[in-house]
């Protein structure tokens, strides 16, 4: 999967005549991989838990989250890739910076529901409201800030040897 998104984010970047940052166009692949995530797990929810579409909405929301944090970890922020409990502290990050972007969504979706759009098209809107809040904030915010100081430990404990 990880081989598969870095051969799709160097088509993007000729395709963009490298225009675009390579880390814009794999967190772009990601996200598009989160939103089959996240329609997946909304329909799950509304067939087998609850008929209301924001909690359901919600829901797919934070498993797609969650699911977008790992791989974006391992694709493509993986040159500051996170481990250990800097991977945790970064999950943590990750959810509180991009909840004002779920906020957004869930927002967005709820309202474009409420006018009589289906599921989907309704938590799509949604989706691409929150998505470049959600790319600069958890790039300036968890893998820039968490992979300096992560980087620093490393480079002391280098030197100390």
């Amino acid at each position: 999967m990880i081989r598969f998104i870095g051969k799709l984010t160097q088509f993007g970047r000729k395709l963009s005549f490298n225009l675009l940052p390579a880390s814009l166009i794999s967190f772009l692949i990601v996200g598009s991989l989160g939103v089959g995530v996240h329609l997946a797990v909304l329909k799950s929810t509304l067939a087998l838990i609850t008929h209301q579409f924001m909690y359901a909405n919600l829901t797919a929301l934070v498993f797609a989250a969650t699911f977008n944090y790992v791989l974006n970890n391992e694709s493509t922020f993986s040159h500051n890739g996170l481990t250990g409990r800097h991977a945790i502290l970064g999950y943590f990050i990750y959810m509180g910076v991009t909840s004002l972007g779920m906020v957004i969504s869930l927002y967005i979706s709820t309202h474009v529901y409420s006018y009589g759009l289906t599921p989907v098209p309704a938590a799509l809107c949604g989706i691409v409201a929150g998505s470049m809040w959600n790319y600069f904030m958890s790039y300036t915010f968890v893998w820039k800030l968490l992979f300096k100081s992560s980087a620093q430990k490393v480079d002391t404990t280098i030197a100390n040897k």
